[in-house]
């Protein structure tokens, strides 16, 4: 028995080494469905159209930024009239509003369909420079949540789908605003 004492050594950390690659695979297709799953982050399932996340988005954005225009407005100047700047002031954040998209991109996406997918939305122009510049930096696109605005270039937009996406409550919180989640 002592003679094969190698063998059972390398066959121990063979089954030790399998096991773990086996748990490995497991936690990773399980994230997988957790992400694919509607709803499996412990909120009501519901799907929503990109109009109505867009226009959610657009409601938080235009509460956020009355709040702080109207702190700037009295931090500056409190002799100035709020009503004087407030049709422009308006007219800038309907139109920032307007740029940012919550996009989730799926695990399995290849380069082709994201590409597609940030140019749909405006995000980026030149799809095939995103997926050149995608294959020069040797980075993998991350599935998830990401926000995004539209006219980016193709390095902003680089820079965002290789970096850490939302989690499904800070997308979710993004898209239907902080009072929904204030009970």
């Amino acid at each position: 028995m002592l003679k094969h004492r190698g063998f059972l050594f390398g066959l121990g950390v063979g089954i030790i080494a399998g096991a773990l690659l086996f748990q490995l695979m497991l936690l990773g297709e399980e994230s997988k469905r957790s992400l694919q799953q509607p709803g499996s982050g412990g909120f009501a399932a519901r799907t929503y159209t990109q109009a109505e996340v867009d226009a959610l988005l657009k409601a938080e954005r235009v509460t956020a930024e009355m709040d702080s225009v109207t702190e700037t407005a009295g931090a500056v100047s409190p002799s100035a009239k709020p009503s004087a700047s407030e049709p422009e002031a308006e007219a800038v954040r309907q139109e920032q509003k307007q740029k940012q998209h919550i996009i989730r991109i799926e695990a399995g996406y290849d380069l082709t369909r994201t590409s597609e997918l940030l140019a749909e939305h405006r995000v980026i122009t030149d799809k095939s420079e995103f997926v050149e510049r995608m294959n020069k930096s040797k980075k993998l696109v991350r599935a998830g949540y990401f926000r995004f605005y539209e006219g980016m270039t193709a390095g902003e937009a680089i820079k965002i789908v290789t970096s850490q996406p939302l989690t499904k409550a800070e997308a979710e919180e993004l898209a239907y605003g902080a009072s929904a989640f204030s009970q």
